[in-house]
């Protein structure tokens, strides 16, 4: 931080040595390193993380209809959405699942749900389990609020 890094960059260059890192009791069962690191900077900088371009930002809405027209094809943003399947495809895929629902496009419900079987999907990687639980409970939500599930207590 007092050297200017923003915070994914500390975050990138932050790890637990080794040592700490292969002993049982340091896995990330409860919080993350990535979290830890989140809340040391915020506490210490606040949410301003030193680029301009965030002191005034567009709207999450205003900024996905502007990014959207550019792309101009909603359908290979489904597609990528669709085709992602290890852990960091599948945090791309609810990052564009945001990004279609932010802009109001017209299947919303299609998106909704999709985004809550990327997030049950996501939940299989995580070792810590308010991380893990709030991908399940968030997903369960969306799902029974599109009433897509109903008695089954997984979400699918």
């Amino acid at each position: 931080m007092n050297l200017g890094y923003a915070v994914d960059e500390v975050i990138k260059n932050v790890k637990l040595p080794s040592h700490l890192q292969s002993l049982p009791y340091m896995e990330e069962f409860y919080g993350t390193v990535e979290w830890s690191i989140k809340s040391i900077y915020s506490a210490y900088l606040g949410w301003f993380d030193g680029n301009p371009t965030n002191t005034n930002k567009l709207s999450k809405e205003k900024y996905s209809e502007k990014l959207l027209s550019l792309i101009e094809n909603k359908e290979k943003i489904m597609s990528e959405i669709v085709n992602d399947n290890d852990k960091e495809d599948l945090l791309w895929a609810m990052e564009l699942c945001d990004l279609l629902l932010n802009s109001k496009s017209n299947n919303q419900k299609e998106i909704n749900i999709l985004k809550a079987k990327i997030m049950l999907k996501v939940a299989d990687y995580e070792t810590s389990a308010n991380s893990r639980h709030y991908y399940i409970e968030y997903a369960k939500e969306i799902l029974k609020n599109e009433k897509e599930i109903g008695g089954n207590s997984n979400g699918l």
